[in-house]
């Protein structure tokens, strides 16, 4: 019979707990989790649970436990149902007798699964953890809905590099405070930082390290999961074998197994791969944020999303009010930068090439100017509408339909080329917004991803926030931690990043920048509000009346006068980050 109680993060009930005990606690402290006891296949099991939603079992990496998690617990446990088990010999359950034998290993998994989660799993796998994960569902696993692996070791023979390698042979050998710092060096890939973020959290995990690392009952079963399945590689042929959708997290400076191994078999077995920046091997730990988004932008695609289809916000009246005004500024100014993209990308005549969010047709007139067959979607009927006029006075063939990026309406592998120039960067789920892109791309197709640079490089930003100074001194401009919509994409390393996370191949992003003439402050004013509706709502918030609004323009003007040349116009850069993924 499963003993199950609630995890009493204060004091044990019965007894005085140990030092490493209640550094574990600490660990737990404020997490809505039960903890009970079970005995899938035989093996005493410590189990933590909690939250309600589609299950999702996370596996620990080695010489670590269930606890381990609680960076990432608190944000998985709002729409799902958190299942977090220590490994046999690892945490508070038990040791296995004589040699470990992997049926019996992959047979505890299935039991747990079978006894904990009441449809089928999302199971996610850290290192040793991915390795049994892996395995599991190679051998046919029941009871997965998907498979997630972070910096799984089995997917190559362990051959970490040097000195992560000898770091850790002198932490087995002598668990000490020392020994267990410099492993962390190069298990981290900043750990002064990560001592830093994690403030005392750090000396609980560490103690709790510690002691289960010096417990000589737990080393021979910790010894024999690692024999069986952190060190040998699986066969490629095994992998292959893996029916439930599959993908990848890593840490872009794993020095366990290095971030070619994590490539090379998204390659080979056409896995999504998340590369997670400034993580090594355990990015759950270190970039929890980073690591949540990537499970969440995974996951969301295989059933259970952590958000519903219905509840990304409709915006398309918002935008139907700009677009005579989005027309009238934007689109002609943006469209030489459209050319410059699509060159980038070889588009050819003849191609089927999407644009998605596609406003009144920077991106898709250019295109069709080129020959390409253009399909142009947008929530906005009135920015359709207008695309669908200047395409009428050239006569170019393009074809429109209302349509949310979020969700295409559009079959699988139906485009040569699938781009989007200022669109998709404002999607409030911008990575669902990239993978349906990627999604309707036929293989070998291209996806190309247009966005705003650096917002501290951006003249036309400057010039306003100046321009509302002179009535607002206080005003800094919008909150850029983290970033609003308009720059979310505005690190080139994250767009590569967002492309690369939908399984896109041979990304490369260009930066270059954008040069636009002005002749006064009123047609800079215009250019701004009417570039979308978010820069209205933080004016907005401003609560400025017809008189500060006019003394913004005069402002501008001033400035705009100032830069002129002598043919009277100012020209404004900003850097525009272009990027490019093969399917």
């Amino acid at each position: 019979m499963n003993e199950a109680r609630t995890v009493d993060m204060t004091k044990t009930q019965s007894e005085p707990a140990t030092g490493a005990e209640e550094a574990r606690l600490r660990l737990l402290t404020d997490l809505p989790l039960s903890e009970r006891r079970i005995q899938p296949a035989g093996i005493s099991t410590s189990v933590l649970e909690g939250g309600n939603g589609p299950p999702i079992v996370l596996l620990h990496g080695p010489g670590e436990y269930a606890a381990k998690w609680f960076r990432v617990i608190p944000e998985l446990i709002k729409s799902h149902r958190v299942i977090a088990p220590d490994l046999p010999g690892h945490g508070k359950s038990g040791a296995i007798d004589g040699p470990i034998k992997p049926d019996h290993l992959l047979a505890w998994l299935g039991e747990l699964i079978e006894q904990s989660c009441q449809s089928p799993a999302i199971l996610v796998g850290h290192i040793l953890g991915g390795a049994i994960a892996a395995r599991y569902a190679a051998a046919g696993g029941s009871g997965l809905r998907c498979l997630v692996l972070a910096d799984a070791l089995g997917l190559a023979h362990f051959q970490p590099a040097p000195q992560f390698g000898k770091a850790l042979t002198t932490f087995v050998t002598e668990p000490t405070t020392e020994t267990h710092d410099a492993l962390w060096r190069h298990c981290a890939f900043d750990l002064d930082r990560l001592r830093t973020g994690m403030g005392p959290m750090w000396d609980s995990l560490k103690a709790y390290n510690l002691d289960r690392a010096q417990a000589a009952s737990l080393k021979p079963t910790q010894q024999g999961l690692m024999e069986q399945f952190g060190f040998p590689g699986i066969a490629p042929d095994d992998l292959a074998r893996i029916e439930v959708p599959t993908v990848l997290i890593w840490g872009r400076h794993d020095l366990a197994t290095p971030l070619k191994v994590a490539e090379e078999v998204s390659a080979r077995h056409s896995w999504p791969l998340y590369v997670i920046e400034d993580a090594a091997d355990d990015p759950a730990i270190e970039q929890p944020a980073a690591f949540i988004k990537a499970l969440q932008t995974a996951i969301s695609k295989y059933g259970e999303a952590t958000t519903a289809p219905d509840t990304t916000p409709d915006t398309h009246e918002a935008w139907d009010r700009i677009a005579v005004g989005y027309d009238k500024t934007n689109t002609e100014t943006q469209m030489w930068l459209a050319g410059e993209a699509l060159m980038y990308a070889k588009l050819q005549p003849g191609m089927q090439f999407l644009d998605v969010a596609c406003g009144s047709g920077a991106l898709a007139v250019p295109a069709a100017r080129i020959g390409a067959e253009v399909f142009a979607v947008d929530q906005s009927p009135a920015m359709l509408q207008l695309l669908r006029d200047r395409a009428q006075k050239e006569a170019l063939a393009i074809d429109t339909s209302v349509m949310d990026g979020h969700a295409l309406q559009l079959e699988d592998d139906s485009f040569d080329m699938a781009g989007s120039q200022f669109g998709v960067m404002l999607f409030p789920d911008m990575p669902r917004g990239i993978r349906e892109m990627a999604r309707v791309v036929r293989p070998g197709g291209t996806v190309l991803v247009i966005a705003y640079g650096d917002p501290h490089e951006i003249d036309f930003l400057r010039y306003l926030v100046g321009a509302v100074q002179s009535v607002r001194p206080d005003f800094e401009g919008p909150p850029m931690d983290p970033p609003p919509l308009p720059f979310q994409l505005s690190d080139p390393e994250r767009l590569r990043a967002e492309l690369e996370a939908v399984g896109l191949k041979k990304v490369s992003v260009e930066t270059i920048n954008e040069r636009t003439a002005f002749n006064s402050g009123e047609e800079l004013w215009n250019w701004i509000v009417w570039s979308n509706p978010i820069v209205e709502e933080v004016l907005g918030e401003l609560s400025l009346n017809q008189a500060a609004r006019d003394a913004i323009r005069d402002a501008l003007d001033k400035m705009v006068q100032e830069q002129a040349d002598d043919g009277g116009q100012a020209y404004l850069t900003n850097p525009v980050n272009i990027g490019i993924g093969k399917k």
